[in-house]
């Protein structure tokens, strides 16, 4: 969800460049020409919506596939339950002990992410669609290796 408002917050700035550019060098028109309008799919904000669509479906095509994996993540690592447990860390114990009753599950789709996605990006895409917790200091691929491990403890 950050990045995604990364990706609008830059894409503003960039537009906003992009404004004074053009004002500064008259973009070629004389003052008194009516500006003319891009279609709506070429403007920053027509193509900030085509991402969201995008981000929406391909994240619903991710929750169909992993579907424990998204419900046990969006349930627990999301801004409010962070916060009324007072730390990731607890909020994952949290999680981890509420799921204990479905590990055969959890732990074969997490193997399952693991195994489709080799690359750390692409682990990296998963989770954060399913929750609002980052892992950039313990690596996703690690996190996610670390979690398997504590639901084949059981």
């Amino acid at each position: 969800m950050i990045i995604l408002l990364q990706i609008i917050a830059l894409g503003v700035f960039i537009l906003i460049g992009m404004q004074l550019f053009n004002a500064g060098r008259g973009n070629g028109r004389l003052a008194h020409e009516p500006r003319k309008s891009l279609p709506s799919s070429t403007s920053p904000a027509g193509e900030a919506a085509a991402a969201l669509r995008d981000l929406e479906n391909v994240r619903a095509d991710l929750r169909a596939r992993y579907p424990a994996v998204f419900a046990m993540l969006g349930g627990y690592l999301n801004d409010h339950t962070v916060r009324e447990d007072g730390s990731v860390e607890a909020a994952v114990e949290e999680m981890i002990a509420d799921w204990r009753g479905r590990s055969e599950e959890v732990a074969r789709e997490i193997v399952k992410i693991l195994s489709e996605n080799p690359d750390e990006e692409e682990v990296r895409a998963i989770v954060m669609a399913a929750c609002d917790v980052t892992f950039e200091e313990e690596g996703y691929r690690n996190w996610m290796t670390w979690l398997l491990s504590r639901f084949n403890d059981v």
